[in-house]
């Protein structure tokens, strides 16, 4: 009977240390790391040059670059470089009339990913 006790005890315990909450501590999240702005993107000479302003580089790494097309289709890029303001992109589709959605979010050594940008669009002519 002990051990049976004993048992459903460690199992409820680990029930409780092993929950589904994802959720992080409100105060982890707040200014741990910078919200890259002002991103401005181009097309020229066969290449999208994103181009962002950060206020701090505490706590950061490097950068994530996400390009969505019209049909969702999400393609990321990482750049590991917390100094970098401007990334080049040559993989991507650039006939007339392809069109992105653009983010960049800061990204910490834990590989924790901060607040992202707001979009920014390229419709290309």
């Amino acid at each position: 009977m002990a051990k049976l006790i004993l048992c459903v005890f460690g199992l409820l315990l680990g029930l409780w240390a092993c929950s589904n909450d994802a959720e992080l501590p409100a105060q982890y999240h707040v200014g741990l790391l910078a919200q890259p702005a002002n991103v401005v993107t181009a097309v020229e000479d066969g290449a999208i040059t994103v181009t962002w302003e950060m206020t701090s580089e505490a706590n950061v790494t490097g950068f994530v670059i996400s390009f969505t097309d019209l049909s969702g289709v999400r393609e990321t890029r990482s750049l590991e470089d917390a100094t970098a303001r401007m990334y080049e992109e040559t993989g991507l589709d650039l006939s007339e009339g392809a069109v992105y959605l653009i983010e960049v979010w800061a990204v910490d050594e834990n590989q924790f990913f901060g607040p992202h940008s707001t979009v920014d669009s390229l419709a290309v002519l």
